[in-house]
């Protein structure tokens, strides 16, 4: 039976920046959220998927080589303030780099957070990214660059502990 139409794929992702007071908000050893803390701000924005996110999507799909076996596991942020650009393999000026603190899906929907201390995010932080593959590792810009977005919040006095929520919806476009 033939299907009438062409079906397409829609891949979309979307970051939210959460300021809390330093120390306020909790997460149990495994990495679920048990206290939310003082939120103090909230920034939301859009991002494009990079070249190396679909890449990494597809190789996925075909389990390529070890490169491809691995999803979205490390966030980094940074001070750069260059548009995101479909071509990034890297970001523009990378402050810290943290594995993810939670990844958890619900049907087409996955969520992946990242929690970074005051002391670790003590910059005015204007981009942000999310990182895959089996070659990232905890070392700057290993891996694939999945996702890039901008993500402007002060954090420079450190008073803030940071947490960057990343969501990627997959579904029929």
């Amino acid at each position: 039976m033939a299907t009438e139409k062409d079906e397409n794929l829609a891949v979309n992702g979307r970051v939210e920046l959460v300021a809390t007071k330093a120390g306020t908000r909790k997460y149990n050893d495994s990495g679920e959220l048990l206290d939310s803390g003082e939120i103090m701000a909230t920034v939301s924005n859009h991002n494009i998927i990079c070249n190396e996110g679909l890449l990494l999507i597809a190789g996925f799909a075909m389990d390529e080589s070890a490169t491809y076996d691995t999803g979205i596991t490390y966030c980094e942020i940074g001070t750069g303030t260059t548009t995101p650009a479909a071509g990034d393999s890297a970001m523009t000026t990378y402050s810290t780099r943290k594995v993810a603190t939670s990844r958890s899906r619900s049907s087409y929907e996955v969520t992946i957070s990242t929690f970074f201390t005051a002391a670790q995010s003590t910059y005015a932080i204007e981009e942000a990214g999310v990182w895959g593959g089996g070659d990232a590792t905890g070392v700057p810009a290993s891996g694939l660059l999945f996702s890039h977005f901008l993500a402007s919040f002060d954090n420079s006095g450190g008073n803030y502990d940071i947490t960057i929520t990343y969501i990627l919806t997959v579904a029929r476009g």
